[in-house]
């Protein structure tokens, strides 16, 4: 969950929409590093022939994840460009507060989202 003035709000549903959305628009390329996180492959895709990871950051519903990225600093400095411009344009999560989804994983929560409480505390 996100916060805006408004309240919650699911960012992290908008984001698999957007993702899901992408991903319909054309022809995917998936490229694996070779790499894995928690047992799982790490790897790049392209959508005729934008990156998808670089587009959901670029519209605020990503970071970027360093750790994964420390082999290819072209597109380290690219995610991070548009992570900077989404932040810039209060795009996306960046119209309010969010807590990073590695912090979420690991249990912490906005006061919105709460045991109980309604999507329009804070």
């Amino acid at each position: 969950m996100c916060r805006n003035t408004d309240g919650c709000w699911p960012c992290g549903k908008a984001a698999q929409d957007y993702a899901s959305k992408l991903l319909k628009s054309g022809s995917s390329t998936i490229r694996l590093t070779g790499k894995q996180s928690y047992g799982r492959p790490i790897g790049t895709v392209e959508i005729g022939g934008q990156d998808l990871g670089e587009s959901m950051i670029a519209a605020g519903l990503a970071v970027p994840a360093t750790s994964y990225l420390k082999s290819d600093p072209e597109r380290a400095q690219r995610y991070f460009a548009a992570y900077e411009n989404a932040e810039a344009r209060h795009a996306g999560v960046h119209a309010g507060y969010f807590i990073d989804p590695a912090k979420w994983r690991r249990g912490e929560r906005l006061s919105c989202e709460a045991r109980g409480k309604s999507s329009r505390e804070r």
